[in-house]
């Protein structure tokens, strides 16, 4: 059957009627996405389209829907998405339809090849079928082989292995020629060989595709040869660099090997920024120069092929990021058309903030913001959580205004002062006003003046306020030095000679910081823990944890993380020490955790919350108590672990877990550890009377372990129908995931960090979704925990620990738990259910800003940027502090101008 967008259109209309149709109780989509897909049948036949819902409103399942209509119309679909999220696609794509197709996947190219090179089963079932109807998943990063002038000769190999499949048989059969050398190498090549193995494969493939191009053959007959006689190819792997064929044209066979997309599916578009001829690099790969490549020169796509774009932030930090963005999903929208709209309604929307009881002003608002609807919104669809049925309820309930972006949200800042926080005799108040007396001093110096100067002096005044003490400023004596008159003009003299005064006195007085603690016995005492935007989270934290309240934590610098998250277990440790519980944290033989402990239970103490055994006593006795709930944890883990060495033996004849593979006891013995602290986690926060599992919990929770946190992460690895190698690969998985992460103790905080591998974010996501249980506190560096994890199940506080400068972050960062299904919307629909009575359930959000320093600069710059931001994303066109100044007349209009891609709902 050969593919139509007519036929997947049918098909689209087909599968929303027949979810419609169903009781609600089964059906798999809302309303508002049944309107999506009905608006895309239409538009998809003329054009790429963008689909830019909000965070959390289900735009996976929206594509998972209009990949499954390609399927049936005969197509080909290609998923092009962040690594870590793959296996959501997989689940959304099997909740949609339990009989789809299940998606080839393509993470790196060195991965797919040594995994299928060796097997030639495997090699049959993952690599492409142009010719048929499938779909694939390919990561962000996926790319060609980076070629560097040491790489393996195998990376550059493919343009003369489909050049050698292009020759005559003659010509291969010869072994003298440079062709005949190579097919003996190609044949002789050992098995263990899986990149050339796995490149020759490609190439046999690639290589009737190539015949009649003569451009490509033009171009393979171009670079210089593969010399297997001397391996000599430096010539070779230079074509691979800045200005090179190499490269391109090796994108361009395996976009052939690879096969066409009728449909090119883009999540998290947005990332997708960049220009494919850019030198690709690490940072190219963070900025999307990767992602851009591979949608744009890898992947190919017929004439009548179309893009469907995912985002939920179209525009980050000016309004022509949503012309790039159409322009990547090929929507046909006429640039200099959009060019205009979009400065019309910046300009237009910066005017009315400034003055929002101008008439004139809000006139123009109005129509730059009616045009600007109007021109986008044949390429646009965007569902909007405020236009949610619940949300729209909550805000009657709750007698809130219109026009608020989030009506559901509460957002309020956390003052961190000077005073207040660390007391005016406080070593770390002189530190901090250094800080900002020489960013003040440097002020209006150019690059060019202090090229020379430390880092620890250019990173001292944005990073102190954040808690990011640095290195440089710890541990080096460098001196910030003046130059000599005459080398730079008088006044940059003068500034910089102020810049070193104050850079010495903030030196001078960090080392009276580290003085000032006093030396103990066998611990170390780390001035940074009690830093005043650590101690301000912890209070803030605090504040709902104690009230059973999960929060999320995001920041940017690792360091000051590191330590909110140790204060914050050594805190929680010490309460449970003073009510003699149990306690899974050993840290009383953790130097670093004894000199926090020592230090806060003073604090905790003075707060007057330790009314136990610690109520009073020496650093020695707080020892004591701590070792004596950790030892009463052990012997709690002793008994339960009995009962975990039945269960994991009887693991091993599950082909879905251990099954297949040779017993492994030291893998055993580690999931014997994460499966008590699971069962100890429960038991700990569910009862402090008994001191014993019942066997009943034990065989409900052991089976919870096994399907909530094992089989989604080995599943994935294989069927049932698995061979010994297979199941080898899901020990070796899960090993890698037992050694990463530390959940055979229960910890009260948890961090995610870049270094934290993809499975254990995704164990650690289903362990903070679960109810009652820890971790109680997830902190999770920005980068890495704003995209992609759900993390909404148990949590409705955000904890914006750092500033950004990107509003689309913060936004990023909050919908993690701000989505369909979350715990907010149970705490609403009950709220509303009961009458809307008491204190409604808002989605709790506190950022940290720290009081006249660059801390409060940042916060102030970002906010300014959330206006335009909210204007053409979250129909505000003003900012919140101005609907007050807005004549009561024009309110119903400004309201009903502001942008919205609302897709119309079936009646």
């Amino acid at each position: 059957m050969s593919f139509s967008w007519a036929r997947a259109a049918t098909a689209l209309r087909k599968l929303v009627g027949e979810d419609a149709a169903k009781p609600w109780q089964e059906q798999h989509l809302d309303e508002g996405q049944r309107a999506s897909l009905t608006w895309m049948a239409e538009r998809l036949p003329q054009s790429g389209v963008v689909l830019a819902d909000e965070v959390g409103t289900g735009k996976t399942r929206i594509a998972c829907a209009m990949v499954h209509a390609v399927l049936d119309a005969g197509g080909r679909a290609a998923v092009v998405v962040p690594h870590g999220l793959m296996h959501q696609w997989i689940a959304e794509s099997r909740k949609l339809c339990a009989t789809s197709p299940a998606p080839k996947e393509l993470t790196t190219f060195t991965e797919f090849l040594r995994e299928v090179s060796p097997n030639e089963a495997s090699w049959k079932d993952l690599s492409p079928r142009p010719d048929e109807s499938e779909w694939w998943l390919i990561s962000h990063g996926f790319r060609a082989p980076l070629v560097r002038s040491n790489s393996y000769v195998w990376r550059a190999a493919l343009p003369a292995f489909v050049e050698l499949h292009l020759a005559s048989r003659s010509e291969r059969e010869d072994g003298r020629t440079r062709i005949g050398k190579l097919q003996r190498e190609i044949e002789n090549a050992r098995a263990s060989w899986w990149g050339w193995n796995g490149m020759a494969r490609i190439a046999s493939e690639v290589a009737p595709r190539v015949r009649g191009r003569r451009d490509l053959r033009k171009r393979i007959e171009a670079l210089p040869p593969l010399n297997v006689s001397s391996w000599n190819n430096d010539a070779l792997l230079a074509q691979f660099g800045n200005g090179g064929d190499g490269r391109p044209l090796t994108e361009e066979l395996l976009g052939l090997w690879l096969g066409e997309f009728d449909l090119l599916v883009i999540d998290e578009a947005h990332k997708s920024r960049g220009e494919v001829d850019a030198e690709d690099t690490a940072l190219g790969a963070a900025s999307g120069t990767v992602l851009a490549r591979l949608v744009d020169a890898l992947l190919k796509q017929p004439e009548n092929g179309r893009r469907l774009c995912l985002t939920a932030t179209p525009m980050e930090l000016e309004l022509s990021q949503w012309l790039d963005l159409l322009g990547r999903a090929r929507s046909g929208l006429d640039q200099e058309r959009g060019r205009q709209v979009v400065k019309r309604l910046h300009d237009a929307a910066s005017r009315a903030a400034v003055a929002p009881d101008e008439g004139s002003r809000l006139d123009e608002l109005c129509a730059a913001a009616r045009d600007f609807t109007k021109t986008l919104a044949s390429h646009v669809t965007r569902r909007r959580r405020d236009e949610d049925p619940l949300v729209t309820s909550f805000r009657k309930g709750a007698a809130l205004p219109e026009g608020l972006p989030h009506p559901h949200r509460r957002l309020r800042r956390v003052q961190i002062g000077w005073t207040e926080t660390v007391g005016q005799n406080s070593p770390w108040l002189d530190v901090l006003f250094a800080a900002e007396c020489m960013s003040q001093s440097a002020r209006g110096l150019t690059l060019k003046d202090t090229a020379e100067w430390p880092r620890a002096v250019r990173d001292a005044y944005t990073k102190l306020s954040a808690g990011h003490v640095s290195i440089d400023l710890s541990e080096t004596s460098e001196p910030l030095r003046v130059p000599e008159p005459g080398v730079v003009d008088d006044h940059t003299r003068g500034k910089i000679a102020r810049a070193a005064y104050w850079y010495r006195r903030l030196r001078d007085d960090r080392k009276r910081v580290l003085e000032g603690l006093p030396p103990v016995n066998g611990a170390e005492l780390d001035p940074d823990a009690e830093h005043p935007r650590i101690l301000a989270a912890v209070r803030e934290i605090e504040g709902w944890t104690l009230r059973r309240e999960k929060v999320l934590v995001f920041g940017v610098f690792l360091r000051p993380l590191r330590l909110l998250r140790d204060v914050l277990n050594v805190r929680h440790a010490l309460r449970a020490a003073d009510a003699r519980r149990p306690i899974a944290h050993a840290v009383h033989t953790d130097a670093a955790l004894l000199g926090i402990a020592l230090r806060q239970l003073d604090r905790l103490r003075a707060e007057g919350v330790l009314t136990g055994r610690l109520s009073s006593g020496n650093g020695a006795e707080m020892r004591r108590a701590l070792a004596d709930s950790q030892k009463a944890y052990e012997r709690l883990r002793d008994r339960v672990r009995r009962r975990a060495k039945k269960a994991v033996v009887a693991w091993r004849i599950d082909p879905l877990l251990l099954g297949g593979a040779p017993v492994d006891r030291e893998l055993e013995g580690a999931l014997e550890d994460h499966l008590v602290s699971f069962v100890l986690d429960d038991f700990l926060a569910t009862t402090s009377e008994s001191d014993e599992v019942t066997d009943e919990r034990f065989e409900a929770l052991t089976t919870e372990f096994v399907e909530e946190r094992l089989r989604p992460l080995l599943g994935e690895l294989g069927s049932e129908d698995v061979d010994e190698e297979q199941a080898v690969l899901r020990q070796e998985s899960l090993r890698a995931l037992l050694e990463d992460d530390d959940g055979r103790q229960s910890l009260h905080a948890r961090l995610l960090q870049g270094a934290t591998r993809w499975e254990t974010r995704r164990y650690l996501q289903a362990a903070f979704n679960r109810p009652g249980a820890s971790p109680w506190v997830l902190i999770a560096q920005s980068q890495v925990g704003r995209e992609g994890l759900n993390l909404h199940e148990s949590c409705r506080v955000v904890v914006q620990f750092h500033a950004e400068w990107n509003p689309a972050v913060l936004e990023q960062q909050i919908g993690r738990v701000d989505r369909k299904g979350s715990l907010w919307e149970q705490c609403a629909q009950t709220w509303l259910s009961d009458g809307a009575n008491g204190e409604p359930p808002f989605v709790e959000v506190r950022q940290l800003v720290f009081e006249g320093t660059y801390d409060a600069f940042q916060w102030d710059r970002v906010m300014r940027r959330q206006h335009v931001f909210d204007a053409s994303l979250f129909g505000s066109l003003l900012p919140a502090d101005a609907w007050d100044r807005v004549p009561e007349g024009r309110l119903t209009e400004l309201l009903a101008a502001a942008p919205a891609f609302r897709p119309p709902r079936a009646e």
